[in-house]
């Protein structure tokens, strides 16, 4: 997953004094409106999904950047502005001191169109940072007053306190050290809608250990996991849970970069929930060696881990050398970890990529069975893309093999051309979204694994989650959206006939239970969106093609 840092980075501005880092109160309160750009439709949106729920819900998580931010910016008034969740109202922007663009990869195009608007039609300071920026400054030259490169919560205070003062600022910041986790503040998740996201959004750590070379990780935040002390952690469960969340992801890129640490925090955590009542549904990301340690994979189900992102990336072994992800292929089998994983009562997602220098044709069908033999449910399959910085992307442009113009596959693959792996990409998808293989997926879990289904029924008892008329409520809910939505697109007598077979075959038979049928539904809603989506998608391609 692309990283949540905060806005920016810092260079030759001073760390501040040793304590929490923050702006410091100066002659004048700034106003600052930090902005998060909307995404274009993907999978990890759930565009689909979202409106089936209960709610408002709009967005699937929060952008850990906004709040992060606001909690760095002291006494000066800030306002989140999520366009995931809210339009921007661009006559109100010429009331701030300061107006703040962040982006990642994939909103890059977006954060460009706000950054041309900001500077065309707003009389303000206009601030760019974020992942992309921090890896293409270039690609905003011009749109900006300054720049923040890398992690910026040293730089952000120091530039918040210059201009409140009537200092200079500079055009570009980063900072010449990498942050102090234990300094960071809690961030200000009292100025989010909360209502109108799915999760909310902590991070534990910075850093990776490992060297997978497509990864801008590690460009970013370097190699040497740096994470937060436990009471950090504590302090922003509990400000999550008082701000209104039910769930949180741990958005570290490697929660377990740092095991002894992660175990410290875990131990924390278990009491936590147990004082509360379990309030959050936490999940995480995590490299494949958590696998290898019983006691880890024993305290995230003790301190209500649900569900933990893996990047698994390929079956192949060539081809995770290739990209240096050795960790992927150090041990026993990649499917002899993931089932120690499921065993532990933790769901699997997993990141999956085609397009490596060692895929040929083979490699689609080769992803499909191992997916589908390994019960991954959500798999989040994606063609090979080079960041920048990236060292895939600096091999590639010494091979003269990037396309910079196509944004959705910007390189040519070795063993097959760009147009071989787009298609067999969307192919790919489309069998694995298909109703029956995601159901086949979601139950042999259950079937292969009882001791997943014991803990899975354990854990949501313990946390109020079985038989109780809330959760059966909301199951009843996702049936009627969901059954009006199946009519609506004439989907019913197709989509929905094989929801209501594996429902009595195969649901009643695994989790005949109150919990059972409102998870049930939950997954029902899920696979709504991959299915959609891939459908529109690739109708959307067929459209383009046929027009060309």
């Amino acid at each position: 997953m692309a990283s949540t840092t905060p806005l920016g980075a810092e260079l030759d501005a001073p760390s501040l004094a040793s304590g929490t880092l923050r702006a410091q109160p100066g002659t004048k309160t700034l106003k600052v409106c930090l902005i998060n750009p909307r995404f274009e439709p993907s999978y990890w949106g759930f565009e689909y999904a979202l409106p089936l729920y209960p709610g408002d819900r709009r967005s699937t998580m929060i952008n850990g950047a906004l709040p992060t931010l606001a909690g760095l910016a002291g006494h000066h008034d800030v306002t989140l502005l999520d366009e995931n969740v809210e339009a921007i109202d661009w006559k109100s922007l010429d009331e701030y001191d300061v107006v703040g663009v962040t982006g990642m990869n994939v909103q890059r195009e977006r954060q460009r169109e706000i950054l041309e608007r900001l500077k065309k039609d707003v009389d303000t300071h206009v601030i760019v940072g974020g992942p992309y920026a921090s890896v293409k400054e270039e690609a905003f030259t011009g749109l900006y007053d300054t720049i923040f490169v890398g992690e910026s919560d040293e730089t952000w205070p120091a530039f918040l306190d210059a201009l409140a003062t009537g200092g200079d600022t500079q055009l570009r910041y980063e900072q010449p050290e990498k942050t102090d986790m234990t300094r960071m503040p809690s961030p200000r998740y009292d100025l989010l809608q909360v209502d109108r996201y799915a999760s909310g959004a902590l991070q534990f750590s910075r850093g990776c250990p490992f060297q997978c070379e497509f990864c801008d990780i590690i460009v970013i935040f370097g190699r040497r996991p740096r994470t937060k002390r436990p009471e950090q952690v504590i302090a922003e469960l509990d400000e999550m849970r008082q701000a209104g969340f039910f769930s949180a992801m741990v958005v570290d890129d490697n929660f377990i970069g740092n095991k002894k640490e992660a175990k410290e925090v875990l131990r924390q955590i278990i009491p936590w929930q147990k004082k509360h009542n379990y309030p959050l549904r936490i999940s995480t990301e995590a490299s494949i060696n958590l696998a290898d340690d019983p006691e880890l994979l024993e305290l995230m189900y003790e301190a209500n881990f649900r569900q933990v992102f893996i990047g698994i990336e390929t079956p192949r072994k060539e081809s995770l050398e290739e990209t240096k992800k050795f960790q992927n292929t150090r041990g026993d089998s990649l499917e002899d970890k993931l089932a120690r994983i499921q065993r532990a009562g933790l769901d699997i997602a997993a990141g999956f990529i085609v397009g490596f220098d060692s895929d040929d044709l083979g490699i689609f069908d080769d992803q499909y069975a191992f997916i589908q033999d390994n019960g991954i449910q959500l798999a989040m399959v994606g063609m090979l893309g080079a960041i920048p910085k990236t060292p895939l992307y600096e091999r590639l442009e010494k091979d003269g093999r990037l396309v910079e113009e196509d944004p959705n596959c910007n390189f040519h693959p070795k063993q097959m051309t760009r147009e071989e792996l787009k298609e067999n990409y969307w192919d790919l998808v489309t069998r694995l979204y298909t109703p029956e293989a995601f159901f086949d997926r979601y139950f042999s879990v259950y079937k292969n694994h009882p001791e997943f289904e014991r803990k899975r029924e354990e854990i949501c008892e313990r946390a109020g989650e079985g038989k109780t008329i809330p959760t059966l409520g909301y199951g009843l809910i996702l049936l009627y959206n969901l059954t009006k939505t199946l009519i609506q697109d004439g989907s019913l007598g197709s989509v929905g006939k094989t929801y209501w077979r594996y429902f009595w075959r195969d649901n009643m038979k695994h989790r005949p239970s109150i919990i059972g049928f409102a998870q049930f539904m939950n997954r029902c809603v899920t696979h709504w969106h991959f299915y959609t989506f891939t459908r529109e998608a690739v109708a959307g391609r067929l459209r383009t093609y046929n027009s060309g």
